[in-house]
């Protein structure tokens, strides 16, 4: 049985890790050590690469734990894969149901309905 990634776990201080994509001055594939992490739902670190460059506010997406990155790889070529494959799902037959493409709130910008009057109402008070 295949084993799965959860990358939603953070990544502890002086783990090694594997940029996932291009950074400033650092490719992807270039490993790294953790050497702060925080944040509770944005999980951020400051990582010293090996090729000298320390960046700081690296996002979890951008990282994985060295030992994950060949499974990581595997992993990103079989989702591009199945997207590839699946079809096409097509908005076009919601946009039409509605008279002017307004969708389930009612305008084309998904702004609810009763802010929209309450903000008509506010532009009478002040005679705007």
């Amino acid at each position: 049985m295949t084993r799965t990634i959860d990358r939603s776990l953070p990544i502890k201080r002086h783990r090694s890790v594997v940029a996932t994509v291009n950074l400033p001055g650092v490719p992807e594939g270039t490993r790294g050590r953790v050497r702060v992490a925080n944040g509770f739902s944005w999980y951020r670190y400051w990582v010293s690469f090996d090729n000298g460059v320390d960046l700081g506010q690296v996002s979890h997406d951008h990282l994985v734990n060295a030992g994950d990155w060949k499974r990581y790889q595997v992993d990103r070529i079989e989702a591009e894969r199945l997207a590839a494959e699946a079809p096409e799902v097509s908005d076009s037959g919601d946009l039409e149901a509605d008279d002017d493409g307004a969708g389930a709130a009612g305008n084309s910008h998904g702004v609810p309905e009763h802010l929209l009057e309450r903000s008509r109402a506010a532009r009478e008070r002040l005679g705007a």
